[in-house]
């Protein structure tokens, strides 16, 4: 499947109903089977024949917008080693929900046990006497089962401080903040109490300032209109409100 990244001219297309059905049917036309996403990278949708009709067995396991391939991460462009090209960053939030995905791939090789047919129906050998009972087990002595202020809890996770974090060292990083992506900013954020509103560059995907609450309002009208709930600031820009 292609992924096709709209525009800023064709998003804008996009929040018409009408427009937003000539585009998919141009996009399959030109390009086939292809997933559509803001210019930023979020899904939108998928471009597909009109008749064509997705199996329910496919979509559930296959998750085709659950879980986010190395390969259309943002956190490539942060790890770039030879050998690494199917991996995520190794704090990158998305890395588990792939790697699960991943082992319930129906596709992917599975080793099989194979039972001798023989062997599991093989008849007993006939015996005339009776079969004994065997001698009962000897009493053992059951150690008393520990105190539960015995049992040692297992350590808590360590949550790095933002600045002490790998993240830091990514582009984009915002000071006193985790990366967005990074899999320690939402338990370091709820350990703080920090809850703050995004807004958020819709065609780079960067996080431009903290979001007003007009703003914030603006945009959760909008979402049912594109998916998105895009808003128009003064600078002509396109942003988007996401809760940090």
């Amino acid at each position: 499947m292609r992924i096709y990244r709209l525009s800023q001219a064709e998003f804008r297309a996009w929040r018409d109903h009408d427009a937003r059905m000539e585009l998919t049917k141009r996009i399959f036309t030109e390009h086939g089977l292809s997933q559509i996403r803001t210019p930023s990278g979020r899904v939108l949708g998928t471009a597909r024949q009109t008749s064509e009709r997705v199996p329910i067995e496919r979509a559930k396991f296959r998750a085709a917008h659950h879980a986010v391939r190395p390969g259309e991460c943002m956190c490539r462009e942060w790890q770039k080693p030879a050998g690494k090209e199917d991996e995520h960053h190794p704090i990158c939030v998305n890395k588990s929900a792939w790697e699960s995905q991943q082992l319930h791939d129906p596709d992917a090789p599975r080793d099989r046990v194979v039972v001798s047919v023989t062997a599991a129906h093989e008849p007993e050998p006939a015996d005339s006497t009776a079969p004994t009972e065997p001698p009962p087990p000897p009493d053992i002595a059951v150690p008393a089962a520990p105190s539960p202020t015995a049992i040692a809890a297992p350590p808590a996770p360590v949550i790095p401080e933002p600045q002490g974090c790998a993240c830091h060292v990514w582009s984009g990083g915002v000071t006193g903040h985790h990366h967005p992506l990074c899999q320690f900013r939402s338990p370091w954020e709820r350990e703080h109490g920090v809850a703050t509103l995004e807004l958020v560059d819709l065609e780079t995907g960067e996080v431009a300032r903290e979001a007003s609450a007009e703003e914030a309002a603006a945009s959760k009208r909008k979402e049912p209109e594109d998916g998105v709930g895009a808003i128009e600031l003064s600078d002509g820009k396109l942003y988007y409100v996401r809760a940090g």
